[in-house]
Protein backbone atom coordinates (compact mmCIF):
# COMPACT_ATOMS: atom_id res chain seq x y z
CA UNK A 1 0.00 0.00 0.00
CA UNK A 2 1.38 3.39 -0.99
CA UNK A 3 2.12 5.72 1.91
CA UNK A 4 0.09 8.98 1.66
CA UNK A 5 2.23 12.03 0.95
CA UNK A 6 1.07 13.87 4.05
CA UNK A 7 2.08 10.89 6.24
CA UNK A 8 5.51 10.82 4.63
CA UNK A 9 5.94 14.52 5.35
CA UNK A 10 4.95 14.03 9.00
CA UNK A 11 7.39 11.14 9.41
CA UNK A 12 10.20 13.15 7.82
CA UNK A 13 9.48 16.08 10.12
CA UNK A 14 9.45 13.82 13.17
CA UNK A 15 12.72 12.14 12.19
CA UNK A 16 14.26 15.51 11.45
CA UNK A 17 13.21 16.73 14.89
CA UNK A 18 14.76 13.64 16.46
CA UNK A 19 18.07 14.24 14.72
CA UNK A 20 18.39 17.91 15.69
CA UNK A 21 21.11 18.91 18.03
CA UNK A 22 19.47 18.94 21.46
CA UNK A 23 16.67 16.49 20.74
CA UNK A 24 16.61 13.20 22.61
CA UNK A 25 15.25 9.92 21.28
CA UNK A 26 14.26 7.98 24.35
CA UNK A 27 14.80 4.24 24.57
CA UNK A 28 12.72 4.06 27.73
CA UNK A 29 9.58 2.14 28.66
CA UNK A 30 10.03 -0.97 26.48
CA UNK A 31 7.01 -3.20 26.90
CA UNK A 32 5.54 -1.24 29.82
CA UNK A 33 1.85 -0.51 29.31
CA UNK A 34 0.14 2.75 30.28
CA UNK A 35 -3.31 2.17 31.69
CA UNK A 36 -6.24 4.61 31.76
CA UNK A 37 -4.45 7.78 30.62
CA UNK A 38 -6.67 10.85 30.17
CA UNK A 39 -5.92 12.21 26.67
CA UNK A 40 -7.31 14.85 24.29
CA UNK A 41 -7.95 13.92 20.65
CA UNK A 42 -6.06 16.78 19.05
CA UNK A 43 -6.17 15.55 15.44
CA UNK A 44 -8.15 12.89 13.58
CA UNK A 45 -7.97 12.32 9.82
CA UNK A 46 -10.37 9.97 8.02
CA UNK A 47 -9.64 8.76 4.48
CA UNK A 48 -11.88 6.45 2.44
CA UNK A 49 -14.04 5.81 5.49
CA UNK A 50 -11.10 4.70 7.68
CA UNK A 51 -9.21 6.49 10.40
CA UNK A 52 -5.83 7.27 8.85
CA UNK A 53 -4.29 9.46 11.57
CA UNK A 54 -4.83 10.21 15.26
CA UNK A 55 -2.78 12.56 17.45
CA UNK A 56 -3.37 12.60 21.20
CA UNK A 57 -2.40 15.36 23.64
CA UNK A 58 -2.20 15.39 27.43
CA UNK A 59 -3.92 18.78 27.58
CA UNK A 60 -6.33 20.70 25.40
CA UNK A 61 -3.84 22.91 23.50
CA UNK A 62 -6.49 25.61 23.04
CA UNK A 63 -6.86 26.15 26.78
CA UNK A 64 -3.44 25.49 28.29
CA UNK A 65 -0.17 27.41 28.59
CA UNK A 66 1.71 24.23 29.46
CA UNK A 67 3.99 22.32 27.13
CA UNK A 68 2.00 20.64 24.37
CA UNK A 69 3.09 17.00 24.64
CA UNK A 70 1.77 14.90 21.75
CA UNK A 71 1.55 11.22 20.80
CA UNK A 72 0.69 9.90 17.34
CA UNK A 73 -1.24 6.62 17.27
CA UNK A 74 0.09 3.81 15.06
CA UNK A 75 -1.65 0.54 15.93
CA UNK A 76 -5.20 0.99 17.23
CA UNK A 77 -6.34 3.92 15.09
CA UNK A 78 -9.53 2.00 14.22
CA UNK A 79 -10.59 2.28 17.88
CA UNK A 80 -11.20 6.00 17.27
CA UNK A 81 -13.76 5.41 14.51
CA UNK A 82 -16.67 6.77 16.58
CA UNK A 83 -14.59 9.23 18.63
CA UNK A 84 -14.91 12.87 17.51
CA UNK A 85 -11.92 15.17 17.12
CA UNK A 86 -11.33 17.69 19.95
CA UNK A 87 -12.79 15.37 22.60
CA UNK A 88 -11.49 13.66 25.74
CA UNK A 89 -10.84 9.92 25.99
CA UNK A 90 -9.32 7.41 28.41
CA UNK A 91 -6.74 5.24 26.63
CA UNK A 92 -4.45 2.28 27.30
CA UNK A 93 -1.26 2.37 25.23
CA UNK A 94 2.42 1.50 25.03
CA UNK A 95 5.00 3.91 23.60
CA UNK A 96 7.09 2.96 20.60
CA UNK A 97 9.39 5.98 20.74
CA UNK A 98 9.66 9.35 22.41
CA UNK A 99 11.49 12.45 21.21
CA UNK A 100 12.20 14.87 24.05
CA UNK A 101 13.00 18.54 23.66
CA UNK A 102 11.00 21.43 25.18
CA UNK A 103 8.16 18.94 25.51
CA UNK A 104 7.92 15.56 23.81
CA UNK A 105 6.54 13.99 20.66
CA UNK A 106 6.14 10.26 20.22
CA UNK A 107 4.15 7.40 18.80
CA UNK A 108 2.26 4.62 20.50
CA UNK A 109 0.10 1.54 20.06
CA UNK A 110 -3.36 1.96 21.61
CA UNK A 111 -5.24 -1.07 22.91
CA UNK A 112 -8.36 0.50 24.49
CA UNK A 113 -10.31 3.76 24.14
CA UNK A 114 -13.12 4.98 26.41
CA UNK A 115 -14.89 8.24 25.43
CA UNK A 116 -15.49 10.93 28.09
CA UNK A 117 -17.90 13.86 28.10
CA UNK A 118 -15.17 16.29 29.25
CA UNK A 119 -11.80 16.45 31.02
CA UNK A 120 -13.28 16.31 34.52
CA UNK A 121 -15.23 13.16 33.68
CA UNK A 122 -12.04 11.64 32.28
CA UNK A 123 -10.07 12.44 35.45
CA UNK A 124 -12.77 10.92 37.64
CA UNK A 125 -12.90 7.78 35.50
CA UNK A 126 -9.09 7.62 35.51
CA UNK A 127 -9.07 7.59 39.32
CA UNK A 128 -11.40 4.57 39.28
CA UNK A 129 -9.22 2.58 36.87
CA UNK A 130 -5.88 3.48 38.42
CA UNK A 131 -5.18 2.32 41.95
CA UNK A 132 -1.97 2.82 43.93
CA UNK A 133 0.17 -0.26 44.45
CA UNK A 134 -0.10 -1.67 47.95
CA UNK A 135 3.01 -2.11 50.03
CA UNK A 136 4.44 -5.61 49.56
CA UNK A 137 2.26 -6.34 46.53
CA UNK A 138 3.98 -8.42 43.87
CA UNK A 139 5.07 -6.39 40.88
CA UNK A 140 3.98 -7.71 37.52
CA UNK A 141 5.35 -6.81 34.11
CA UNK A 142 8.76 -5.32 33.46
CA UNK A 143 9.97 -4.83 37.02
CA UNK A 144 9.05 -8.37 38.05
CA UNK A 145 10.55 -10.02 34.97
CA UNK A 146 13.85 -8.16 34.91
CA UNK A 147 16.02 -10.41 37.00
CA UNK A 148 19.23 -9.30 35.32
CA UNK A 149 20.77 -6.39 37.24
CA UNK A 150 22.45 -4.97 34.17
CA UNK A 151 19.18 -4.76 32.26
CA UNK A 152 17.47 -3.18 35.25
CA UNK A 153 20.19 -0.53 35.38
CA UNK A 154 19.81 0.21 31.68
CA UNK A 155 16.04 0.55 32.02
CA UNK A 156 16.48 2.78 35.07
CA UNK A 157 18.87 5.03 33.16
CA UNK A 158 16.45 5.24 30.22
CA UNK A 159 13.56 6.14 32.52
CA UNK A 160 15.67 8.85 34.16
CA UNK A 161 16.25 10.24 30.66
CA UNK A 162 12.58 10.08 29.72
CA UNK A 163 11.55 11.77 32.98
CA UNK A 164 14.16 14.50 32.36
CA UNK A 165 15.64 14.20 35.84
CA UNK A 166 18.91 15.76 34.65
CA UNK A 167 17.02 18.95 33.84
CA UNK A 168 17.36 19.73 37.56
CA UNK A 169 19.65 17.09 39.11
CA UNK A 170 23.21 15.97 38.43
CA UNK A 171 23.34 12.19 37.90
CA UNK A 172 26.51 10.20 37.20
CA UNK A 173 28.39 13.49 36.94
CA UNK A 174 26.14 15.10 34.30
CA UNK A 175 23.12 17.36 34.66
CA UNK A 176 21.92 20.72 35.92
CA UNK A 177 22.43 22.03 39.44
CA UNK A 178 18.97 23.44 40.22
CA UNK A 179 18.43 20.60 42.72
CA UNK A 180 20.67 18.36 44.85
CA UNK A 181 22.98 15.94 43.07
CA UNK A 182 21.71 12.36 42.83
CA UNK A 183 25.24 10.95 42.61
CA UNK A 184 26.67 9.37 45.74
CA UNK A 185 29.10 6.62 46.64
CA UNK A 186 27.06 4.11 48.59
CA UNK A 187 23.51 3.03 49.40
CA UNK A 188 21.81 6.06 50.90
CA UNK A 189 18.11 5.59 51.63
CA UNK A 190 16.26 3.45 54.12
CA UNK A 191 14.23 0.60 52.65
CA UNK A 192 11.16 1.76 50.73
CA UNK A 193 11.70 5.49 51.28
CA UNK A 194 12.83 6.41 47.76
CA UNK A 195 9.98 4.61 45.98
CA UNK A 196 7.44 6.37 48.20
CA UNK A 197 9.04 9.77 47.71
CA UNK A 198 9.14 9.45 43.91
CA UNK A 199 5.43 8.59 43.93
CA UNK A 200 4.51 11.58 46.16
CA UNK A 201 7.30 14.14 46.75
CA UNK A 202 7.10 16.35 49.81
CA UNK A 203 9.10 19.30 51.04
CA UNK A 204 12.31 18.42 52.90
CA UNK A 205 14.03 21.81 53.08
CA UNK A 206 12.20 24.38 55.21
CA UNK A 207 13.77 27.55 53.76
CA UNK A 208 13.47 26.57 50.11
CA UNK A 209 11.43 29.17 48.21
CA UNK A 210 12.02 28.50 44.51
CA UNK A 211 11.41 25.05 42.98
CA UNK A 212 10.35 21.57 43.93
CA UNK A 213 9.87 18.31 42.05
CA UNK A 214 6.47 17.58 40.57
CA UNK A 215 4.47 14.68 41.87
CA UNK A 216 4.85 12.18 39.03
CA UNK A 217 1.19 11.22 39.07
CA UNK A 218 0.21 14.85 38.42
CA UNK A 219 -1.30 15.73 35.02
CA UNK A 220 1.49 18.31 34.78
CA UNK A 221 4.12 15.57 34.91
CA UNK A 222 2.89 13.57 31.91
CA UNK A 223 3.84 11.08 30.82
CA UNK A 224 3.71 10.05 34.44
CA UNK A 225 5.88 7.18 35.64
CA UNK A 226 4.01 3.98 36.40
CA UNK A 227 4.53 2.11 39.73
CA UNK A 228 6.79 -0.46 38.00
CA UNK A 229 8.85 2.36 36.52
CA UNK A 230 9.22 4.17 39.84
CA UNK A 231 10.66 0.97 41.29
CA UNK A 232 13.13 0.70 38.41
CA UNK A 233 14.24 4.33 38.85
CA UNK A 234 14.63 3.85 42.61
CA UNK A 235 16.59 0.64 42.02
CA UNK A 236 18.85 2.40 39.52
CA UNK A 237 19.56 5.34 41.85
CA UNK A 238 20.40 2.97 44.68
CA UNK A 239 22.62 0.71 42.56
CA UNK A 240 24.25 3.71 40.92
CA UNK A 241 26.67 3.91 43.84
CA UNK A 242 28.18 0.55 42.90
CA UNK A 243 28.52 0.82 39.14
CA UNK A 244 30.55 2.92 36.71
CA UNK A 245 28.42 4.69 34.06
CA UNK A 246 29.00 3.80 30.40
CA UNK A 247 31.78 5.99 29.02
CA UNK A 248 30.12 7.24 25.86
CA UNK A 249 26.44 6.41 25.72
CA UNK A 250 25.12 8.79 28.37
CA UNK A 251 27.86 11.41 28.54
CA UNK A 252 26.44 13.41 25.63
CA UNK A 253 22.82 13.29 26.76
CA UNK A 254 21.40 16.75 25.89
CA UNK A 255 20.08 17.54 29.36
CA UNK A 256 20.70 21.28 28.87
CA UNK A 257 17.84 21.45 26.36
CA UNK A 258 15.20 19.91 28.64
CA UNK A 259 14.10 23.39 29.80
CA UNK A 260 12.33 22.09 32.90
CA UNK A 261 13.11 25.02 35.19
CA UNK A 262 10.91 27.76 33.59
CA UNK A 263 7.68 25.77 34.03
CA UNK A 264 8.61 24.65 37.54
CA UNK A 265 9.55 28.20 38.57
CA UNK A 266 6.36 29.71 37.13
CA UNK A 267 4.04 27.11 38.63
CA UNK A 268 5.74 27.34 42.02
CA UNK A 269 5.40 31.14 41.96
CA UNK A 270 1.68 30.75 41.24
CA UNK A 271 1.17 28.30 44.08
CA UNK A 272 4.04 28.25 46.61
CA UNK A 273 4.14 25.67 49.39
CA UNK A 274 4.49 26.69 53.03
CA UNK A 275 6.67 24.40 55.11
CA UNK A 276 4.96 22.88 58.16
CA UNK A 277 7.29 21.53 60.88
CA UNK A 278 6.56 18.22 62.56
CA UNK A 279 5.58 18.25 66.22
CA UNK A 280 8.30 17.09 68.62
CA UNK A 281 7.05 15.73 71.96
CA UNK A 282 8.42 16.80 75.33
CA UNK A 283 9.82 13.32 75.94
CA UNK A 284 11.86 13.44 72.73
CA UNK A 285 13.06 16.96 73.57
CA UNK A 286 14.34 15.73 76.93
CA UNK A 287 16.13 12.80 75.29
CA UNK A 288 17.89 15.02 72.75
CA UNK A 289 18.94 17.54 75.40
CA UNK A 290 21.55 15.02 76.60
CA UNK A 291 23.50 15.20 73.31
CA UNK A 292 25.72 18.24 72.77
CA UNK A 293 26.51 17.47 69.12
CA UNK A 294 22.78 17.64 68.36
CA UNK A 295 22.74 21.25 69.58
CA UNK A 296 25.70 21.98 67.29
CA UNK A 297 23.80 20.64 64.27
CA UNK A 298 20.91 23.02 64.99
CA UNK A 299 23.22 25.90 64.08
CA UNK A 300 22.36 25.17 60.42
CA UNK A 301 19.51 22.64 60.42
CA UNK A 302 15.96 22.72 61.65
CA UNK A 303 14.39 19.83 63.55
CA UNK A 304 10.60 19.78 63.45
CA UNK A 305 9.11 22.46 65.67
CA UNK A 306 11.97 22.08 68.16
CA UNK A 307 14.01 24.37 65.96
CA UNK A 308 12.35 26.14 63.02
CA UNK A 309 13.39 28.69 60.41
CA UNK A 310 10.96 31.19 61.95
CA UNK A 311 12.82 30.91 65.25
CA UNK A 312 16.16 31.82 63.63
CA UNK A 313 17.49 34.88 65.50
CA UNK A 314 20.70 35.60 63.59
CA UNK A 315 21.29 36.96 60.07
CA UNK A 316 19.03 35.75 57.22
CA UNK A 317 18.81 31.96 57.36
CA UNK A 318 22.10 30.97 55.71
CA UNK A 319 21.42 27.46 54.41
CA UNK A 320 18.15 27.22 52.44
CA UNK A 321 19.13 23.81 51.10
CA UNK A 322 19.74 22.31 54.56
CA UNK A 323 17.03 19.69 55.21
CA UNK A 324 15.00 19.26 58.36
CA UNK A 325 17.04 16.75 60.37
CA UNK A 326 13.91 14.88 61.41
CA UNK A 327 12.90 14.30 57.77
CA UNK A 328 16.50 13.53 56.81
CA UNK A 329 16.84 10.79 59.42
CA UNK A 330 13.51 9.32 58.39
CA UNK A 331 14.93 8.71 54.89
CA UNK A 332 18.67 8.00 55.39
CA UNK A 333 20.40 4.78 56.35
CA UNK A 334 22.22 5.31 59.66
CA UNK A 335 25.62 4.20 58.34
CA UNK A 336 25.30 6.60 55.40
CA UNK A 337 24.32 9.46 57.69
CA UNK A 338 27.33 8.95 59.98
CA UNK A 339 29.78 8.70 57.10
CA UNK A 340 28.21 11.78 55.51
CA UNK A 341 28.73 13.79 58.70
CA UNK A 342 32.34 12.53 58.77
CA UNK A 343 33.08 13.65 55.18
CA UNK A 344 30.11 15.05 53.19
CA UNK A 345 31.89 15.64 49.87
CA UNK A 346 33.22 12.08 49.70
CA UNK A 347 29.75 10.53 49.73
CA UNK A 348 27.89 13.36 48.00
CA UNK A 349 29.99 15.19 45.38
CA UNK A 350 29.37 18.96 45.31
CA UNK A 351 27.78 18.81 48.76
CA UNK A 352 27.13 22.26 50.24
CA UNK A 353 27.87 20.93 53.74
CA UNK A 354 31.45 21.46 54.88
CA UNK A 355 33.59 18.89 56.66
CA UNK A 356 33.10 19.63 60.37
CA UNK A 357 36.14 17.78 61.68
CA UNK A 358 34.25 15.93 64.43
CA UNK A 359 36.31 13.65 66.65
CA UNK A 360 35.43 9.96 66.89
CA UNK A 361 33.81 10.63 70.28
CA UNK A 362 31.63 13.31 68.73
CA UNK A 363 30.72 11.00 65.86
CA UNK A 364 29.71 8.35 68.38
CA UNK A 365 27.41 10.92 69.99
CA UNK A 366 25.97 11.81 66.56
CA UNK A 367 25.27 8.12 65.97
CA UNK A 368 23.63 7.80 69.39
CA UNK A 369 21.11 10.60 68.90
CA UNK A 370 20.49 9.70 65.23
CA UNK A 371 19.71 6.11 66.25
CA UNK A 372 17.43 7.48 69.00
CA UNK A 373 15.49 9.60 66.48
CA UNK A 374 15.04 6.69 64.06
CA UNK A 375 13.93 4.46 66.93
CA UNK A 376 11.40 7.06 68.11
CA UNK A 377 10.01 7.28 64.55
CA UNK A 378 9.63 3.50 64.39
CA UNK A 379 7.91 3.42 67.82
CA UNK A 380 5.52 6.20 66.83
CA UNK A 381 6.87 8.76 69.31
CA UNK A 382 7.79 11.01 66.36
CA UNK A 383 5.46 11.51 63.41
CA UNK A 384 7.27 13.27 60.53
CA UNK A 385 4.83 15.52 58.69
CA UNK A 386 4.84 15.14 54.90
CA UNK A 387 3.45 18.14 53.07
CA UNK A 388 2.96 16.66 49.62
CA UNK A 389 3.83 18.83 46.69
CA UNK A 390 1.31 18.54 43.86
CA UNK A 391 1.72 21.93 42.16
CA UNK A 392 -1.52 21.53 40.21
CA UNK A 393 -2.85 24.20 37.88
CA UNK A 394 -5.30 26.70 39.27
CA UNK A 395 -8.96 26.03 38.34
Amino acid sequence: MKTPRWMTVCLVLLLGFARQGGALVSEARPGIAYVAQAMFVEKKIVEAGQVAWVTLAYVDPRASRDCNNLIDVFDGRELFDQIPEKSWVLVDFSLRSLVIQAGFAGDADVSRVIPCSDEQACRELQAQYQRPQKEGEAVSGAAGDLVDAGRRLTLGRDLVKAARCRGCHKIEGFGAEHAPSLTWRRAKYRRGWLEGYLAAPYRLRPAMTSLMMLRYTSPLAQPSLQPQELMLVADFLQRLAWFTPPAGRYRLEPWKTYRCQPCHARLYAERPLTFEPSAVSSAVRRELANHRTFEACLACHTFGDLRTVDAWSGPPYPFPMAPDLLLALEKLRLDYFIDYVRDPAYLQPDSSMTRLGFTELQLEDVEAWARLIQHDIERGMLHPLHRYYRMQKRP
